[in-house]
């Protein structure tokens, strides 16, 4: 049996509510030549019986169970060591990929060689699939201001897999903002990273999550990324950048949440 050329790695703990929609999306790629990896990374819930339903319907469904809770970093480098794919495509349970994403993501690796991770933009939708925002980010990385919000929407990356040979899976000491330190780690290899200015990817916000619960931990992980990588790609706004993250550990818990919300809430 040929290998797929691309390998799909999704991570899910706890997601028996949202995860059936984000394998659909997959699945009804019209890029078709794939492998769908799923670590189930310990789920208490019903997850992994979804999982068990949509891989008895599909066979590129390939399920890996962690018996514990290994955290995303840990999750993601098992699924794509185990992967067999030339490129290998992120999204997270919960999140939905437009039906074109991959074709156009192996397409745009394949007419730029000198690309080792590429992105798209993304909507912020609701609970319900509303859409409530728009999360664009730079079509081309400039090192001179490499510390920006956000250098790529990570559940929308896909990787050349000869990446991860050259520089190392993911951190698994930075398990909160892993995809800020890989895009780092990226750079100062001087790999190239670009994103495909097409709204391809579906992020859904919740009440609930990584993205409200853990913002402290999340701002603090990034100040420490950010302070380890300046020597590397010292200017101005990278200085300025990791300042304001500094500054941002000061706020109140309550502001720095609004802030976060109000920024991802509004359609730009």
């Amino acid at each position: 049996m040929s290998r797929p050329l691309v390998s799909v790695v999704m991570s899910a703990w706890n997601e028996e509510k949202y995860v059936g929609k984000t394998i659909e999306s997959i699945l009804k790629q019209t890029f078709t030549d794939f492998e769908f990896i799923i670590v189930n990374d310990g789920s208490t819930d019903k997850t992994q019986q979804v999982l068990d339903d949509l891989a008895s319907r599909d066979k590129r469904i390939k399920i890996i169970v962690n018996e514990a809770n290994m955290y995303i970093a840990r999750s993601l480098n098992r699924g794509i060591q185990s992967g067999q794919g030339e490129y290998v495509a992120i999204i997270d349970a919960a999140d939905v990929a437009h039906p074109m994403r991959l074709e156009k993501q192996v397409r745009f690796l394949q007419d730029h060689r000198d690309v080792y991770l590429v992105g798209t933009y993304a909507y912020w939708v609701d609970e319900g699939g509303g859409i409530i925002g728009e999360w664009k980010v730079p079509q081309v990385i400039e090192n001179s201001k490499l510390y920006i919000p956000q250098i790529a929407v990570h559940p929308s990356i896909m990787i050349r897999k000869e990446l991860f040979d050259k520089i190392g899976f993911y951190d698994v000491n930075s398990d909160v903002s892993v995809e800020f330190e890989l895009y780092l780690r990226v750079s100062r290899h001087r790999l190239g990273i670009a994103n495909i200015p097409e709204f391809l990817t579906y992020v859904t916000l919740r009440d609930k999550g990584v993205t409200h619960t853990n913002l402290r931990t999340i701002q603090w992980n990034q100040f420490k990324i950010k302070l380890q990588y300046l020597p590397y790609f010292l200017s101005f706004w990278n200085v300025f950048s990791t300042l304001r993250s500094f500054v941002g550990l000061l706020l109140p818990y309550f502001l720095l949440k609004r802030v976060v919300i109000r920024s991802v809430s509004r359609k730009n």
